[in-house]
């Protein structure tokens, strides 16, 4: 390590005397708050392909600020990253202090800081919505994205190439979409009637009449917290960050590549005021494992295939192997601080599921091929505290239950509350809530978290989630617990230079050996501290360095990862690279590091780095007249066995964006 160190120094000495250059002054750019956004949010659950989805909501977001002014829950609502109780205070402030101004006032209404104003600015605008302004043109954008990995199997049925495509039109209340995407190894064009591997489209209507909204096609849902219904991405929860739980519903379009968890049907939403009912309907064939008994006479599902790919002959046979009907409905309606509402769904599939009960963790899982479930959520404003919680059951009457508290004790400091339980045997196809597993079941758990502003430009946040698991899950054959921790400090002074330094701690219980007999229990404390220290010379360069170590007490074994980033645009030209070189050393899989980098739009990249090793990419953009962004991202990641063999994994991205 000692080589790669030298290195590393090497490195941050020429960045420092780059740094003394003369540089143009510039703001700061969208991609890169975004990228801020989305590498906090990815934090939360490293290997989440919700985050594609949440990377293109935000340039959505970007390409139509909300208007600010108009002190609309639904409005505001689109802002997704906030909180309800930071909604309703910048409704309730509109109200009594009149239209924003300037957005820094934003600053001063309770929840905000200079921090997550920031954050907003790129999302906002103090326009105010009339009839010009729905009347927009026509809007066009493309997008397409080029990845080749050189050492990816040949042995597959398609080319190494993941290709994805993407097109949208705009025009006043209609719009329309269509998603195109394989991923390495497949055929682009399979099937009855060729067509690439994974197709999506939709047609979409937003009106501010009675007709709120008509989706036809695929789309996405959510309501209340999330635990029945919620095909976007899931937010997860921040543990030092508290505040990230909001119960806003909402209906759109899909564009994301998740080829299992949409709807595929038509979505209607109506009503007015406070008071909105939402109707919808969905048949779509899903990715599932098909058993049969021995004489082939029946055939059942296992469970769902959720990884996306088919490239080989066993994922080929998965691929819409299952057909899901699902319908329901939706009212919500309430008054200025309370607002409730209730829905109902009914799940019916193709083939009865019958999970492998000889395993103890499958043993609770939903049996048949219909469900129904039923739901009721609540949001309540009481001058600084929000309640917010839903209460779910399917047809064994095991409900589910998630009740959060977020207030403002003092004008520096902000405080969260969560408590959720769920069955073993609670079932939800489509439920993205708060929990730590892979779905809200068998987990009863409390959060508490703060964030305070101890001192002039000095944020301390803290959190602790601690979790039960009732009855036996995977790799935990036995009713078994886990601890959540994390402290973080952040110092944002005026100017260019800010720093944050960031303690975890994981507590968690499983197997200790893989053995016919019951087995031991294993216990892991995995400590890690990661520092961030973030210097902008000028506006037109950023420079990032980070320090990560991990350690794992139940293996000994510990992780160290060094890295630099550099992001430089000339004010003279449209250009911007992007760069970063780390090196890294840990003794095995489980204190490996994440590391969250740039990437393609609409693209998210989160390797996990363990080993001896480095890992470095460079990305470069380029603007072509305001109308066409090229990007290209070249990365390559060396592992170091010995002193004579090293394994390098590369990989190319070319990505062509055009907004007419």
């Amino acid at each position: 390590m000692s080589e790669n160190v030298r290195n590393y120094l090497s490195l941050i000495q020429i960045l420092l005397y780059i740094s003394t250059l003369n540089m143009f002054a510039q703001k700061n750019s969208i991609q890169e708050i975004i990228s801020s956004i989305t590498e906090e949010i990815a934090s939360l659950d490293e290997n989440s392909p919700d985050i594609e989805s949440l990377s293109d909501r935000l340039y959505e977001l970007a390409d139509d600020p909300v208007k600010i002014n108009n002190a609309n829950e639904k409005e505001i609502g689109r802002l997704f990253f906030l909180s309800s109780f930071q909604i309703n205070a910048i409704i309730s402030y509109i109200r009594k202090k009149g239209r924003l101004i300037s957005p820094y006032e934003i600053a001063f209404i309770d929840g905000f800081e200079k921090e997550s104003v920031n954050m907003l600015l790129p999302f906002i605008t103090l326009e105010e919505s009339s009839v010009k302004s729905v009347k927009r043109n026509i809007r066009q954008s493309f997008l397409n994205n080029f990845i080749i990995k050189p050492e990816d199997d040949a042995s597959t049925p398609g080319s190494p190439w993941k290709i994805l495509s993407k097109y949208k039109i705009t025009g006043g209340k209609f719009s329309a979409g269509i998603t195109a995407e394989k991923d390495a190894g497949e055929k682009y064009f399979s099937g009855k009637l060729p067509s690439p591997d994974f197709l999506s489209a939709h047609i979409a209507y937003s009106g501010t009449g009675f007709i709120n909204k008509i989706i036809v096609g695929d789309y996405s849902l959510r309501f209340g917290s999330g635990i029945i219904m919620n095909t976007g991405f899931r937010t997860g929860l921040s543990l030092s960050e508290p505040g990230f739980i909001s119960a806003v519903g909402d209906i759109r379009p899909y564009t994301s590549t998740d080829e299992n968890n949409f709807l595929r049907g038509a979505a209607v939403t109506a009503g007015s005021g406070l008071t909105e009912v939402a109707v919808f309907a969905s048949v779509n064939e899903v990715d599932a494992t098909v058993y049969s008994n021995k004489d082939s006479t029946e055939y059942f599902v296992r469970s769902f295939y959720t990884g996306g790919l088919h490239n080989s002959a066993s994922s080929i046979l998965k691929k819409d192997a299952l057909k899901e009907f699902v319908y329901g409905i939706s009212l919500m309606s309430g008054f200025k601080n309370f607002r409730a509402g209730i829905l109902y769904t009914d799940n019916q599939f193709s083939l009865p599921f019958l999970p492998d009960t000889s395993k103890p963790e499958n043993i609770f899982d939903f049996t048949g091929n219909k469900y129904r479930t039923i739901s009721f959520c609540y949001s309540a404003t009481i001058g600084r505290t929000i309640f917010t919680g839903e209460i779910s059951s399917g047809t064994d009457l095991k409900p589910a239950i998630t009740q959060s508290l977020y207030f403002i004790p003092a004008e520096r400091l902000s405080i969260s509350l969560v408590y959720r339980h769920y069955p073993p045997s609670f079932t939800s196809f489509h439920g993205k809530a708060v929990f730590s597993g892979s779905m809200p079941a068998n987990e009863n758990a409390i959060y508490g978290g703060f964030k305070l502003e101890a001192a002039k430009y000095l944020f301390v946040s803290a959190g602790t989630d601690l979790i039960k698991y009732p009855w036996a899950r995977y790799n935990a054959i036995f009713p078994s617990t886990a601890i959540r921790s994390e402290v973080r400090l952040k110092y944002l002074p005026p100017g260019n230079t800010n720093l944050e330094l960031l303690y975890s701690f994981r507590y968690m219980q499983s197997d200790l050996n893989d053995t016919m007999e019951m087995p031991d229990i294993k216990e892991e404390r995995i400590n890690s501290i990661s520092l961030r220290f973030r210097h902008s010379p000028s506006s037109s360069l950023s420079l990032l360095t980070r320090f990560d170590y991990k350690k794992s007490s139940f293996t000994g074994s510990n992780g160290i990862l060094l890295s630099q980033d550099v992001v430089w645009q000339p004010a003279s030209i449209p250009f911007r690279i992007w760069f970063r070189h780390c090196i890294f050393e840990t003794d095995d899989w489980s204190s490996r590091i994440y590391i969250y980098e740039n990437d393609l739009i609409n693209s998210f990249s989160i390797p996990a780095l363990y080993g001896e090793g480095n890992r470095s990419y460079l990305m470069a953009e380029y603007k072509i007249g305001g109308r066409m962004e090229i990007r290209m991202k070249y990365g390559i990641t060396s592992k170091i066995f010995d002193s004579e063999n090293r394994k390098d994994a590369e990989e190319v991205k070319i990505q062509i964006r055009i907004k007419l």
